[in-house]
């Protein structure tokens, strides 16, 4: 039989078994219903219909504490008979040959096919019970591994599917499954297979699946894990963002443990030995609560956290969190991750209206871009509302922002963050070689070189009408002739390409980001006068009209009244805390721990791979090499150079001291470890020292 033909022929089964359902549920239900009871009262399973020969689509058990035997019995014959069934194994049979059934759940194709092996004998009628096993829960279940999930049910044709393809047939030959969703995010299955595969039904009732958990059975004992928990295993920002806009909640977390999901992404990069900061970026930008985990544990950011236990008060709120799991966290929670715990704790809680409104003009992901830089809230937050506000409004004119502050304070990462995020492509121009007209966008015709163009001037005919992002990094040094060539394209929006004689461009739907240095010591006055030695929420509350009024005053004296009337918004970066230069210290740091994760290559002369770099301490090592080394003039550029010469360089040195040469089958090994850390000196004087200190190896599951 070939696919189409299996596929055929489950489709045609479906529609009869339909029609059939159909007819029947006119004259009675086929169902089954567990009745769950609160206190000393017991559960009781109930058949409603009598008559169990007609068919239901599926079975599925919810919130069942007890068993009939009588409905095991129905669920036997139903299986063989081709009826799926939903959900997870109960534990065994006791002495007296009756199943236990542990905790409250589902059963699933494994269960029926357990009570089969068992060779149970039964004999009973509708109403009879089974007694509740009582279990204790454990404290805490570390290492914390996923388990391995199947699609609850597969036809012949599935096995003749692979990739995205498994998942895009699973969707067309059965109705939706959190197991099958699990299951492809599990195996490696794209992004945009997975966005497939939800559309694929009406957004309430995926909002609702969404937040139905994957049950797993283990050791007599029910687990639910929610369907973040598979996005955050597989560590892809891009999917914790698809699943949290299709309704899947942050704040759901795993069952008996109750692990939220914030520790668990936190504690697997120990597991896997990866880098999940991202990941959990993602997840407090959709929603996450930073107060899961217990406060003591990233309020100082600067400080590591303690494994001792939590706060008398707070006990029985962190009840989750154990000495063991406790240690677990102190060992992976870093400092970038502790400061934007403390950077989402100050942000208020997006209500259901911005949610909407970002999804629907596809800017979602434009609430994560306070978590991409380190300081500059004040920035991040009037990009973030000038243009939503612009989409909103359908301003059919381009969108001009002037970032202007001090070097090295996240202009140019903050613009390359936004074509990331929004997905829209980017082209940076540095203007520091732009003199005329025709550096920028081109000689026009019937110069010579017109038909080339330029970089600029060909990547907007690329994305004419389309959204796009250019950065004009340095615009201060341009020159008045290139300002008065960009009235027109800031004002209307429209531009005629310089290779072809006569084609107009469509540019109102450009974001133009200008970047300068200019009324740096302005920024740093209104700084000193108001906002150092503040807390971090002072930046948020602090009206900065004032400053913008004195920088659009600067600017209109070296860009031009003109060209700066057509600036939507004049945003100042503001200089580094004390706190904000170790954080961004340690964001190169983090760079470099990544850099040397990736495999060796000899052929391409990668030797500088495959490491394991353990910062000691990093709260403290950052704070040491940003006091020493930052220079308020370079900014960020200065606590990269001393991270290269602090840390880069002896660890270069240091692996010239091992003895072995490196191949690529190191790729197969552990991990080489090297520990990085300050050590005190004689004199009281300290430095940075990196020393090989065995291996790391990645803890995989037991299935």
């Amino acid at each position: 039989m070939t696919q189409e033909e299996a596929i055929k022929e489950v489709r045609d089964d479906k529609k009869e078994a339909t029609a059939a359902e159909k007819k029947d549920a006119k004259d009675k239900s086929c169902s089954l219903t567990w009745e769950h009871r609160s206190g000393s009262e017991q559960g009781k399973a109930l058949i409603l219909a009598s008559d169990v020969t007609h068919l239901p689509a599926r079975i599925s058990f919810k919130e069942a504490s007890l068993l009939g035997i009588s409905a095991i019995t129905a669920c036997i014959g139903w299986y063989s008979m081709g009826v799926p069934i939903r959900g997870n194994v109960f534990s065994a049979a006791n002495k007296k040959g009756m199943l236990v059934w542990s905790g409250a759940s589902s059963v699933g194709m494994g269960a029926v096919q357990s009570v089969k092996m068992l060779g149970l004998t039964v004999h009973a009628k509708p109403g009879d019970m089974i007694a509740k096993t009582e279990t204790k829960e454990a404290i805490s279940m570390l290492p914390f591994f996923l388990p391995k999930v199947h699609p609850w049910r597969l036809h012949a044709c599935c096995a003749l599917t692979g990739g995205d393809a498994a998942l895009d047939h699973l969707g067309e030959c059965q109705d939706f499954d959190i197991d099958a969703l699990a299951w492809a995010i599990q195996n490696g299955l794209s992004t945009s297979c997975v966005d497939r595969y939800l559309k694929r039904w009406n957004a309430a009732k995926i909002k609702q699946e969404l937040c139905e958990p994957v049950f797993s059975s283990f050791n007599q004992r029910l687990y639910e894990y929610p369907i973040l928990f598979f996005a955050v295993e597989r560590n892809c920002p891009s999917l914790v963002r698809l699943l949290c806009r299709a309704g899947a909640d942050a704040g759901q977390p795993a069952k008996p443990s109750k692990l939220p999901i914030l520790a668990y992404c936190i504690m697997v990069a120990e597991y896997q030995l990866s880098d999940t900061t991202n990941t959990l970026f993602a997840l407090l930008a959709m929603g996450a609560d930073p107060y899961a985990l217990p406060q003591d544990m990233w309020c100082e950011y600067v400080k590591n956290p303690t494994k001792v236990g939590n706060p008398e008060a707070e006990r029985a709120k962190y009840a989750w969190c154990s000495l063991q799991v406790r240690a677990a966290l102190c060992r992976t929670f870093n400092l970038l991750q502790r400061y934007q715990f403390k950077m989402a704790s100050l942000l208020p809680i997006k209500t259901a209206r911005q949610k909407q409104l970002a999804a629907a003009f596809d800017m979602t992901p434009l609430f994560e871009i306070q978590f991409q830089i380190v300081g500059q809230r004040l920035a991040t937050k009037t990009v973030q509302e000038w243009v939503m506000s612009h989409a909103l409004q359908h301003i059919e004119m381009p969108l001009v922002l002037l970032f202007t502050g001090p070097s090295g304070h996240g202009k140019s990462e903050l613009a390359k963050g936004m074509g990331e995020l929004l997905s829209l492509p980017l082209l940076k121009v540095d203007c520091t070689q732009v003199r005329r007209t025709s550096d920028l966008l081109g000689p026009q015709a019937p110069y010579e070189g017109h038909e080339e163009g330029s970089s600029l001037n060909n990547f907007l005919a690329e994305h004419s009408g389309k959204k796009a992002v250019v950065f004009l990094d340095e615009f201060e040094k341009t020159s008045s002739d290139v300002h008065q060539s960009l009235l027109l394209l800031f004002d209307e929006g429209f531009y005629k390409d310089r290779r072809l004689v006569g084609k107009q461009i469509d540019c109102t739907k450009t974001i133009w980001i200008l970047a300068s240095n200019q009324g740096e010591e302005m920024i740093q006055q209104y700084w000193d006068d108001h906002l150092a030695d503040k807390p971090e929420d002072a930046q948020l509350q602090l009206p900065i009209d004032p400053l913008q009024r004195q920088l659009e005053q600067s600017f209109q004296n070296t860009l031009g009244a003109p060209l700066t009337g057509r600036v939507s918004a004049i945003i100042p970066f503001l200089p580094f805390s004390k706190e904000e230069r170790a954080v961004t210290t340690y964001k190169f740091m983090r760079k470099l721990f990544n850099e040397t994760r990736k495999p060796v290559s000899v052929e391409a002369k990668q030797f500088a791979r495959h490491l394991f770099l353990n910062f000691v301490e990093d709260g403290q090592l950052a704070t040491f090499i940003a006091e020493k080394y930052y220079s308020p003039v370079l900014g960020a550029r200065s606590l990269l150079s001393a991270v290269n010469t602090q840390i880069r360089h002896k660890l270069t040195h240091a692996m010239f001291m091992q003895v072995e040469e490196i191949t690529d089958d190191v790729n197969d090994k552990a991990w080489d470890n090297y520990d990085v850390r300050v050590e005190d000196l004689k004199g009281g004087s300290k430095e940075i020292t990196v020393k090989a200190e065995g291996s790391r190896t990645v803890q995989k599951r037991i299935d």
